[in-house]
């Protein structure tokens, strides 16, 4: 538990605020066992026998390093929430998202955000596989819209202006350690100071082949209405710096006694000549106050299943390895001979010896294995079901099947897709000097998750509708491209002048169906 302590006056630019400290072991623990065995064994490195902190526990209090990495190494991590954190990231991301853009956009805008998205130009589904995965192991990830550096932007026309694109960057939850906010004139609650903790390439670097790397810390923060960044850093370039799924890692618990030197005040932040008046991050649930990862039932059960499993292991090591046990009137050298013939031998004893075998732990290997399987319906009743389908479905539905986590999920995506409408927002207004508002642009990034059970019958029924002429036919379109019925990017306008040039399809008439689609 972390406390607050307001009189501590200690703490500096590089220590996380007590929320921060709070969350962060859940982080860790949700991050090790998403990322797979190794890292969680790697979670385990070093045995807790003060406090019992490690997610596989010793079976017994005396164990040492040297047993508790031997138990270990027979330990089983199912992955079942692994497996399960990605699926719901591919259901979210399965169909292209939607996107709808005022008339006063320039044409090629739609491309540009669906395509050459992010800063290396990726498109817009790969940042958001990015920024899916941080969200649904930490409820806690961010996105900050940042803009290339420009030397004499007065000197650029405005379409080499245009040409030149802000683009998002994906924060995750460890490097936000403090925040604050404020209530503005209007009485909303508005964020006034963010700070940020990562490693940042060296800009003088005497090795030619490795960059070097440095500690940064900074502050984002409205001064006098203004939006500004201060940028601490460390003297000393860091020399071992741990990496991690292919990430640079920090942890700033770990120490803040460090030094952090002002290096920089950045003031001159301009939106089309204008200084912004807000910070430009958004947390991706909306939600700037901290919350529990949502997946975190899910990977306490996993990790009570991690424990029942390595034990099942630990008792089938014991169960095929016999111990026997020779009671006869023998000396040493003979024991030792009889020893070392190995298994298998034949042993010739003294007159009234005899020679046994402890019993294997076979009864409690079919007990652990009904607490197993015990362990692995509670997961099922949260809501993974990753195994054979009870009835034929399709789409997201083969998985995900209890209605909370349904529901959940859809909560997330509707979540998601109205802050990504405001950053999709800014970012227009930035890069063509408009004055949108978030209400102009319509952005929807999944619509798997609708609460409404579509099949084949809802399926017949809405056709119906639409050749009765209760729905209009964009709504009967939209319907089939949901439920993959039609190609998300299909044209309608390119689809209807096809079948009319079609010489294979039935004439055209009054009562035909490419007849009524050309009256229309």
């Amino acid at each position: 538990m972390a406390v607050a302590n307001a009189a501590d006056q200690t703490r500096t630019v590089a220590d996380p605020n007590a929320e921060y400290e709070s969350v962060k072991p859940l982080w860790d623990k949700c991050r090790a066992i998403c990322s797979g065995e190794r890292f969680t064994k790697d979670y385990d490195g070093y045995l807790d026998t003060t406090n019992f902190r490690n997610l596989l526990i010793p079976f017994s209090p005396s164990m040492t390093q040297q047993q508790y990495d031997f138990y270990k190494a027979e330990a089983e991590l199912p992955g079942i929430v692994s497996q399960f954190a990605k699926m719901l990231v591919g259901g979210l991301l399965r169909k292209d998202p939607e996107l709808t853009l005022p008339e006063e956009v320039p044409e090629e805008a739609a491309s540009w955000i669906l395509n050459d998205f992010a800063q290396d130009d990726s498109p817009l589904i790969a940042f958001m596989d990015k920024a899916l995965w941080e969200e649904i192991q930490t409820s806690r990830a961010w996105v900050y819209v940042d803009y290339p550096t420009i030397g004499n932007p007065d000197e650029l026309t405005k379409q080499e202006q245009q040409s030149i694109m802000p683009y998002p960057v994906l924060w995750k939850a460890e490097s936000v350690i403090n925040w604050r906010v404020s209530t503005n004139a209007k009485g909303k609650k508005q964020l006034v100071r963010v700070i940020t903790r990562g490693f940042e390439e060296s800009e003088h670097s005497d090795n030619e082949f490795h960059v070097e790397l440095i500690d940064t810390i900074r502050v984002h923060e409205i001064v006098d209405g203004k939006y500004q960044i201060r940028i601490f850093q460390k003297q000393d370039i860091e020399k071992n710096v741990p990496v991690i799924s292919g990430q640079t890692f920090h942890n700033p618990s770990a120490t803040s006694k460090v030094k952090f030197v002002l290096a920089n005040t950045v003031t001159n932040i301009l939106v089309n000549g204008e200084r912004l008046d807000f910070i430009p991050a958004w947390p991706l649930n909306g939600s700037i106050s901290i919350n529990e990862p949502t997946i975190i039932p899910l990977v306490d059960k996993e990790v009570s299943l991690y424990n029942k499993l390595s034990r099942r292991n630990h008792l089938l090591y014991g169960a095929s390895t016999y111990t026997p046990v020779i009671s006869a009137d023998m000396t040493d050298d003979q024991f030792e001979d009889i020893v070392s013939a190995g298994l298998g031998s034949w042993i010739k004893l003294p007159e009234n010896s005899t020679i046994s075998a402890l019993e294997t732990p076979t009864a409690a290997l079919a007990d652990m294995e009904k607490a197993i399987a015990s362990s692995i319906e509670e997961m099922a009743k949260l809501g993974i079901r990753m195994l054979s389908p009870e009835t034929a479905q399709s789409g997201v539905a083969l998985e995900i099947r209890n209605a909370a986590q349904t529901a959940q999920l859809g909560t997330l995506n509707s979540k998601i897709s109205a802050v990504l409408t405001q950053i999709i927002t800014f970012m227009l207004n930035w890069r063509y000097g408009l004055d949108l508002k978030t209400t102009d642009v319509e952005f929807s990034l999944s619509a798997d998750f609708n609460p409404i059970p579509l099949g084949a019958d809802w399926l017949r029924l809405a056709t119906e509708w639409y050749q009765e002429g209760l729905i209009p036919r964009t709504v009967w379109l939209q319907i089939l491209k949901q439920n993959d019925m039609l190609a998300a990017d299909y044209d309608d306008k390119a689809g209807q002048k096809e079948i009319n040039d079609d010489e294979l399809l039935i004439p055209k008439g009054s009562n035909s169906f490419a007849g009524k689609l050309e009256e229309e």
